[in-house]
Order: structure tokens, then sequence, then C-alpha cells
């Protein structure tokens, strides 16, 4: 017993990546994590579109087109870059080790 214990821990701290879950527990909780920061990425990215938008009519409003074009792409590289970094997120926690 003591001897298979060994193995699994060993085998736990390899780094030969992934293995597959433990138990079906292990992998409904991985998944349900992995999909809750997928969620979580989707609204955040959501609502810096939505920003974007609104800062792009008000510098419309403000400074007509030009400013409009302006508003439009810095809202643009915030949105990308929320979405970048929550699929980042996402990824990590789905190669995460399987291991406790």
């Amino acid at each position: 017993m003591a001897a298979m214990a060994a193995i699994v821990s060993l085998s736990c701290g390899s780094s030969s990546g992934n293995s597959p879950a433990r138990t079906a527990e292990h992998c409904t909780k991985k998944g349900a994590k992995t999909g809750a920061l997928g969620a979580k990425t989707g609204v955040e990215t959501g609502v810096e579109g939505v920003k974007a938008v609104g800062k792009t009519v008000g510098g419309f409003v403000e400074g007509g087109s030009d400013q409009a074009r302006r508003e439009w792409q810095q809202g643009k590289a915030d949105t990308k870059r929320a979405a970048h970094t929550g699929a980042d997120d996402v990824k990590q926690e789905a190669k995460s080790p399987d291991c406790p």
C-alpha cells in the first residue's frame, strides 16, 4: 500500500505533462472551474465592447469623427486586451495539473 502511494505521489509531481483526471469528481470540478473562467472572460470582454461603443459615441458628440475614430481604436485595444488576458487565464486553468 505504501509503495502504491509513493508511485501516485511521484506521478503527481512529475513534469511529464498532464495526466488524465484522477476521479470523475475532480474532472467535473476542473471542468466547472474552467467553464466559469470562460464565462467570466466573455462577460468582461462584452463589457469592454459596450464601453468602446459608448466612448466612440461620446467622442463623436464631443469632437467629431476624428475623436470618435481615436476612441474606437482605444476601445478596440482595451477589448482585445481583456479577451486575451481572460483567454490566458482559461488556458492556464485548463492545463493545470490534475493532482491536488
